[in-house]
């Protein structure tokens, strides 16, 4: 069991023609939250995982498909597990 968790966030860059293609795909992969910007060919998609090889599988994976023309990682960041559960004091 890994006790860690990796938050991470791209910009993906696509042919505005292959939206629900690509959308579909993303959508698929474990830990994917999908945003719509509001320009023709662009994503913002979150990821979470426990291990920053199932985050970088994940880019990978977006990034090979057909019609991304790229998917830029614009975000990273790893704590341990047990610290999310943890109440933060203001």
């Amino acid at each position: 069991m890994n006790n860690e968790t990796h938050i991470a966030s791209l910009v993906v860059h696509y042919d505005p023609e292959r939206t629900a293609e690509i959308s579909k795909i993303i959508a698929s992969l474990p830990g994917t939250e999908l945003h719509d910007v509001e320009a023709p060919g662009k994503f913002v998609v979150l990821l979470e995982a426990d291990s920053e090889k199932l985050i970088s599988d994940n880019i990978n994976t977006i990034s090979v498909s057909a019609g991304v023309y790229s998917a830029s990682l614009v975000y990273h960041h790893h704590e341990p597990a047990a610290a999310l559960a943890e109440e933060i004091n203001t």
